[in-house]
């Protein structure tokens, strides 16, 4: 039984779980939505139509991180210091410049996307069927950016449920309805018009975040351009954002590219389910992203300190029960997608001990990006992405799908020790508890 009378939380530390209460739900709906998409998905098309679908959804989403530019957190920063400052001017302004610049360069990229495709499939002759699907994707890039635009003001605004019911979980259940639907008028199934869904969904995501923005800010007041300091904390912030997305996909893409599309479904079945280890981390990092920045920025040092170590203190403790659980039940698990998933179980087992990595060293990153040492975050980002396309090349084409796997533990080990260590040096907090015991948690 878990006991509140060992583990003191403080008003800050009570305040990020506390909002991370709603968004657990949220992203456990949409865990639960994916995982049942995936399913569904396996079971109709085979490893190899689920492979050509997670193959060209990563492509988008490293599309996505161009047209972002690194405003992410910039949008959750200036944000959230607006609103303690009760600054509405500010946070509009914050919301205009993003959606005008990041707008723009989502248009910018889609366009060059869908002429220049036809000229990169002519040299890669044996993925001519990736053409209508990767034209897709790149249509889906300009709502995808208005949404993220929306759903990370929200997240700063201090509404992380719903920042993350935007950009988590909503799309996906969004297509899941479409399933249905598709089911019902008697659709086919094909990656084709499966990625038609995901486009049309959302499309949709769009209006609903639009909404759901309109009835949190009411304020009336007009805001201006702020691009100039956007845009330069935006700049190493790319390079934090986009290597560690690049470093996530960088494994199901380069399957593609060196192995086959069976291998990619069959690889990215598990590494979807190793992804739920991180999924409280996710959710934490969301919900302490807007009181890094206040307490940091107020020079509240010591409650800083406080609320990350025992945050982290909880996610070490679920972490350890995620990797026990794949263990033990991983081979039993990927039967739900069909029995020749069951060869990932090792690839599973080896990516689910790297996010044990990535969780149990806190909110190291994220520390260091919102108390201003996003260039010392983007050093260690740029050497993780050269190191993982490194391994993933010599191990892809030596292990195959497994290969894949090693290099991406490895990748995530490696950089989020180092992420601890200077996290330490430069802010003067240690993210891990110094003193861990499991009696802490158990009776």
């Amino acid at each position: 039984m878990f006991q509140n009378k060992k583990i003191k939380l403080d008003i800050h530390t009570l305040k990020v779980i506390s909002n991370s209460s709603k968004t657990i739900i949220v992203k456990i709906a949409g865990m639960v939505a994916g995982l049942l998409i995936s399913v569904f998905l396996a079971q109709t098309l085979g490893p190899e139509g689920i492979g050509i679908i997670n193959f060209a959804n990563g492509v988008g989403i490293i599309l996505l991180l161009f047209s972002m530019f690194g405003f992410q957190n910039v949008i959750i920063k200036f944000v959230a210091i607006a609103k303690k400052r009760l600054d509405n001017k500010s946070v509009i302004t914050t919301l205009k410049t993003s959606l005008f610049f990041n707008g723009l360069l989502s248009i910018l990229i889609a366009v060059i996307g869908v002429i220049a495709l036809p000229f990169i499939l002519d040299m890669w002759p044996d993925r001519q069927n990736l053409h209508i699907p990767l034209m897709i994707v790149f249509v889906m890039i300009v709502p995808q950016t208005i949404s993220r635009v929306y759903g990370f003001t929200l997240n700063g605004y201090g509404k992380i449920w719903q920042a993350n019911l935007v950009n988590q979980a909503l799309s996906l259940i969004l297509v899941g309805i479409g399933f249905i639907i598709y089911w019902n008028l008697e659709i086919k199934f094909t990656p084709t018009s499966v990625l038609l869904l995901y486009a049309i969904s959302r499309t949709l995501m769009v209006m609903i975040v639009i909404l759901i923005w309109r009835q949190t800010f009411k304020s009336k007041i007009k805001g201006g351009f702020n691009f100039k300091p956007m845009f330069k904390m935006a700049k190493p912030m790319l390079l934090v954002s986009g290597t560690s997305i690049i470093a996530s996909k960088a494994d199901v893409i380069m399957i593609g590219i060196l192995g086959t599309f069976d291998e990619v479904g069959i690889y990215s079945i598990a590494a979807q389910l190793a992804m739920m280890t991180s999924l409280f981390l996710v959710v934490i990092n969301s919900a302490i992203k807007p009181k890094l920045a206040s307490l940091f920025a107020n020079n509240s040092i010591d409650e800083l300190r406080n609320m990350v170590q025992r945050v982290t203190k909880i996610l070490i403790f679920l972490a350890l029960l995620f990797v026990i659980f794949f263990i033990v039940m991983g081979q039993w698990i990927l039967g739900f997608w069909g029995t020749e998933f069951q060869e990932a179980y090792w690839i599973l087992v080896i990516l689910s001990i790297g996010q044990f990595f990535n969780i149990s060293t806190g909110c190291s990153g994220t520390l260091l990006i919102m108390c201003g040492f996003e260039k010392s975050h983007g050093y260690i980002s740029v050497v993780e992405v050269i190191l993982n396309i490194l391994l993933n090349l010599i191990f892809i084409i030596n292990f195959g799908a497994l290969g894949a796997a090693y290099a991406t533990a490895s990748t995530v080990i490696f950089s989020n020790i180092t992420k601890v260590i200077l996290a330490k040096r430069k802010t003067g907090i240690l993210t891990l508890p110094r003193n861990l015991k499991l009696s802490e948690y158990f009776n």
